[in-house]
């Protein structure tokens, strides 16, 4: 699926430049995509996905308190918050203004390839997630929005996960408290291997719109998903402990888990398949 066409004349009417409609990636995409023509080409992105229509935009809405709606204007600054020196740093990108009520932002555009799981980037994404962790940050949430004390996670959690019609599939797990955090970290709920890119001068961060702040230990849980390959896995594991220690993730786990599973994070999974997934993080405190 592509923008339409007429979406995309009122698209090039509202940026003054020619533009090229990208396919979606995903069916549930967050944004509609162009390329524009020209000498320092750009690629265009049009909010999409508000939070009553998307799984995951709504948990970060409903549990983190973030809207990129709301805040559209201000994401853009969120990247230079981030520590430097990252080994995948991201893309700058500029707000451009709303069209029919719709935040548009562009990045430059980069030709390049899609990352993929291999060693050598699972080691670049332990080092880069390593050096983000070990950035003391505040409270969790959104740091240009809202932002929570650690002990208001575990009754935020209990809300999100009793209140979603999903709710009957999780059992008695959804009427349990989970456990009070240890510490917030830089985190992207929905980090997939895809939203990285290289070319022949490096790494970078192509996706990073729905970056905030959260719980380690659920940061944590979603490595732990992630990372499906044990050579991948200790990859990862060793370029990040030159930066920081991984949590005891015993007592969150699965509440962690239910939060992905409701935010679509994995897809269309059944609850009991996520839930059966290995536990691999507790073997990584014995080393």
């Amino acid at each position: 699926m592509r923008p339409s066409s007429e979406l995309t004349r009122r698209m090039e009417m509202f940026t003054g430049l020619a533009l090229t409609p990208l396919p979606l990636a995903w069916e549930d995409s967050a944004n509609w995509l162009w390329k524009s023509e020209g000498v320092s080409p750009e690629l265009i992105k049009l909010a999409r996905m508000r939070p009553e229509q998307d799984a995951f935009w709504h948990g970060l809405s409903s549990l983190f308190g973030f809207d990129r709606w709301r805040i559209a204007e201000r994401i853009p600054h969120l990247a230079g918050a981030l520590p430097p020196l990252l080994p995948l740093m991201p893309l700058p990108m500029t707000y451009l203004g709303q069209l029919q009520h719709c935040p548009v932002w562009s990045l430059p555009w980069r030709t390049a390839s899609v990352a993929h799981w291999t060693t050598t980037f699972a080691e670049l994404l332990g080092d880069h997630v390593g050096r983000l962790h070990r950035e003391a940050v505040s409270g969790w949430g959104h740091p240009l929005e809202r932002t929570f004390a650690l002990d208001q996670w575990p009754l935020r959690v209990k809300r999100y996960l009793s209140c979603s019609t999903r709710r009957t599939e999780l059992g008695s797990l959804a009427d349990r408290l989970p456990a009070v955090p240890t510490r917030a970290v830089w985190s992207l709920p929905d980090l997939r291997v895809d939203q990285f890119m290289w070319n022949a001068t490096g790494w970078f961060w192509n996706d990073w719109e729905a970056l905030l702040w959260a719980p380690l230990e659920f940061d944590w849980s979603l490595f732990e998903l992630l990372l499906d390959n044990e050579i991948h896995r200790a990859a990862f594991y060793e370029a990040y402990r030159l930066h920081a220690s991984p949590p005891d993730v015993q007592q969150h786990r699965f509440h962690c888990r239910a939060v992905l599973w409701l935010m679509n994070v994995f897809g269309p999974l059944n609850w009991e398949t996520l839930a059966s997934r290995p536990c691999w993080v507790d073997s990584l405190k014995r080393h």
